[in-house]
């Protein structure tokens, strides 16, 4: 299985047991671009990694400026609904984009399952 299948399947296996609660996921690279997504139609898929690049770059020097450790997950809340991202090794992130009221202690848990897996994947993908 290649690289990229592989977190397409990561991003397909959340989606699937979030339901409802998620209405798009997708990777990103730290330097803004997209790696692979499952985002709605219409929605731009360059503006989701740029602007996910950015939150993850702000959350994690806010936590190294304020003694804070190593930023673990990063949570926006509209009115619209939630974008939660997590950094996953140095220059991957995963970004979820929630329904208006998820349940968000279940999207946590599947989003650290998730990074788990690709961090497995990428380790795998680089010895090979």
């Amino acid at each position: 299985m290649s690289l990229r299948t592989g977190l397409e399947k990561i991003l397909k296996d959340l989606s699937e047991t979030l339901g409802g609660d998620i209405l798009g996921c997708a990777f990103a690279r730290s330097d803004g671009l997209m790696i692979t997504s499952m985002l709605p139609s219409g929605m731009d898929e360059r503006m989701v990694a740029a602007l996910g690049a950015t939150i993850n770059s702000i959350a994690k020097r806010l936590c190294e400026n304020l003694n804070k450790g190593e930023t673990l997950r990063t949570l926006i809340e509209g009115s619209k609904g939630k974008i939660v991202s997590i950094p996953i090794e140095k220059d991957v992130i995963l970004i979820t984009l929630t329904s208006e009221k998820p349940n968000l202690g279940l999207i946590f848990i599947e989003m650290e399952r998730a990074a788990e897996n690709t961090k497995a994947l990428l380790s795998k993908s680089v010895r090979s």
